[in-house]
């Protein structure tokens, strides 16, 4: 297991760093709220990721490298350029559509699922399953991230969308560290504390939902899960309540909580966030206790070392 301080280091260093970008970028007006939002994601996230050690590697060989000199700059270009630009909304729908369908195969390039490293016809996924797969995984993301879009424009609030997917990702960076990728795991640490950070900062400032970018949490939190099921432990049944745990925000649009006031209405929405985010890293840890103690029937638990599986 990484070490606690250290990883609470990185999630302060996120969460400061992308509020006071926020803050800053109040003086830049609100056409530029995207963009301003966007630049204190990266620049809370890849702080965090410095406390940990982390940086993106050239060449990109592993999905990790892929995840942070790839994936995520491209969605928070793909965020901050739509919050700016009058783009039409088929072609944002598009762009999304395109982005989502993308990220499985740039995350699992190379690896034993796509390709046939013992030789012809080895791939864990054949060419007919593997194009079903990642479409399937990538119009889940799309509709994940519409979905919380939408939830951003209707309650308005430039705080609901944001938390809940802060939410998850913890849970979810807890999850795959306790699943056998310990490393994978932890990057989900400073992300999370970025996008508190930011949605935090723009309530305080009465921000709305042009302050929540929604993309960004939703394609980290599919990242996180999707690496820590393809080369972690990670099991679909907890991987798939952590992805769409977020979605619970949306709950209280749907009468007669619609009725309610905003702030009722978010609280009630993150409270289910939280507990459905709970069940899953608890049901993770149940998992890892019995296994240890499968493994070492004499032993009273698991230790220091059942956490540090890096890679």
């Amino acid at each position: 297991m990484p070490d606690p301080i250290l990883m609470l280091e990185a999630l302060a260093a996120a969460l400061f760093a992308s509020a006071l970008v926020v803050a800053a970028g109040r003086l830049a007006g609100r056409r530029w709220a995207g963009v301003v939002q966007a630049a204190a994601l990266a620049l809370g996230a890849y702080l965090g990721l410095a406390v940990l050690g982390v940086t993106p590697r050239w060449p990109l060989r592993e999905d990790q490298d892929r995840f942070l000199g790839l994936v995520l700059p491209a969605v928070l270009l793909v965020e901050a350029v739509g919050g700016w630009a009058r783009i039409p909304g088929r072609a944002k729908l598009a762009i999304r559509l395109v982005a989502s369908l993308a990220v499985a195969p740039v995350l699992l390039y190379g690896s034993s699922y796509l390709t046939d490293l013992g030789g012809p016809g080895t791939a864990d996924w054949p060419p007919a399953q593997r194009y079903a797969i990642l479409g399937g995984l990538g119009l889940t993301l799309f509709g994940v991230w519409s979905g919380l879009a939408w939830t951003s424009r209707r309650s308005a609030s430039a705080l609901r969308a944001p938390l809940a997917l802060a939410t998850a990702i913890g849970g979810a960076s807890l999850a795959v560290m306790l699943s056998g990728y310990a490393s994978g795991g932890m990057n989900g640490v400073p992300l999370a504390g970025a996008v508190a950070g930011a949605s935090i900062a723009a309530a305080l400032l009465k921000g709305d939902d042009r302050d929540a970018l929604p993309g960004v949490g939703a394609v980290a939190l599919f990242s996180l899960l999707l690496v820590g099921y393809a080369f972690g432990e990670l099991r679909p049944d907890v991987a798939t309540a952590l992805f769409l745990a977020p979605m619970l925000a949306a709950a209280p649009e749907a009468p007669p909580l619609a009725r309610s006031r905003p702030w009722m209405r978010t609280a009630f929405a993150l409270a289910l966030v939280g507990l459905a985010a709970a069940l899953a890293v608890g049901l993770t840890i149940h998992r890892f206790q019995a296994k240890a103690a499968e493994t070492r029937p004499n032993d009273g638990g698991p230790t220091a070392d059942d956490y540090g599986q890096f890679r």
